[in-house]
């Protein structure tokens, strides 16, 4: 078989033979030189993934072709769509890291009558306290070599909510989770959610973070893990009417976590209304793909009206 007609071919190809390449497979290119600026910048590795469900099994070499009519232009909307997607979770990643990062220290230092280093006390966590604690020090003095002006604490005099702030998204979900159960509870009613949905709830928000960090492609891909879909959100005692559970290994519970998460944080963000209208804008994209159901946008609302209470 020709090296150029293999799915990831053994030697690298030049830009005109990537192009060459898709042509064969039967996708319609109008214009090659906007196609050879996307294969230069974004690669043809990364859109390969948005190209899957665009294509057919071949009858003769056994080769992967595509089906007929699809165009270059389709797997590019499909890409700038996730990466649109991928851009406003950040948006809100951003609003809720800080936000859990707030309530999570001040919950401790507030903890019997007060303690700017509640981070050290091994009492008010679980087994893990030690192991976390070495780590912590050691990213905390990294940032701290990278900038004194933002890190102006030595590690042995960093208050909780100093600390916290040199804390990754998965590092915070660990600790949150080493917590002893008042404190947890205490952070996690902040939230209206239940103590122990939230736990499971931010491990599955920093695996959803990370792909969205890294550029990988998220709209319709399965995640490995799910979170616990809730039974209350805020006042609602009905909440898991919000979520698909048939489908819980797609994007659509995320988001709707999120827009409620944003809707108690921050309404003024219109955080649900930018989903909603990005979602719109790409209508013709196949929802089911999302693990989107039929009503999505009367759960949604549901979900964030909820947030209110």
């Amino acid at each position: 078989m020709n090296q150029a007609e293999r799915l990831f071919p053994d030697t690298p190809l030049s830009i005109p033979e990537q192009v060459e390449l898709l042509l064969r497979r039967g996708l319609a290119i109008s214009d090659r030189a906007e196609a050879a600026s996307w294969l230069t910048h974004v690669g043809l590795y990364r859109l390969r993934g948005y190209c899957g469900p665009l294509e057919t099994q071949s009858d003769g070499d056994g080769q992967r072709r595509f089906q007929d009519g699809v165009s270059f232009t389709d797997v590019v909307e499909r890409y700038v769509f996730d990466q649109r997607l991928r851009n406003l979770l950040l948006s809100a990643f951003d609003h809720v890291e800080v936000s859990l990062r707030v309530q999570w220290s001040y919950n401790l230092a507030h903890t019997r009558g007060g303690d700017r280093f509640a981070h050290r006390d091994a009492s008010l966590f679980g087994k893990y306290h030690s192991v976390n604690l070495r780590h912590l020090e050691r990213e905390y003095e990294k940032n701290r070599d990278r900038s004194k002006e933002i890190h102006p604490y030595p590690f042995a005099d960093c208050p909780v909510w100093a600390v916290t702030e040199s804390m990754s998204f998965g590092d915070f979900s660990k600790w949150y989770d080493d917590t002893r159960l008042p404190i947890r509870r205490s952070v996690a009613q902040h939230y209206g959610i239940d103590e122990k949905i939230f736990k499971s709830v931010l491990h599955h928000l920093t695996i959803v973070r990370n792909i969205c960090a890294h550029h990988e492609r998220l709209w319709d891909r399965g995640l490995q893990s799910t979170f616990t879909i809730p039974k209350r959100l805020g006042s609602d005692r009905q909440a898991s009417r919000f979520f698909n559970q048939p489908d819980s290994r797609k994007i659509y519970n995320v988001m709707v976590m999120v827009a409620y998460l944003m809707e108690r944080i921050n309404p003024r963000a219109e955080w649900q209304q930018r989903l909603t209208a990005l979602l719109d804008e790409y209508g013709h994209l196949p929802r089911g793909s999302m693990g989107m159901p039929s009503d999505w946008r009367d759960k949604l609302n549901s979900a964030c009206m909820a947030a209110g209470d």
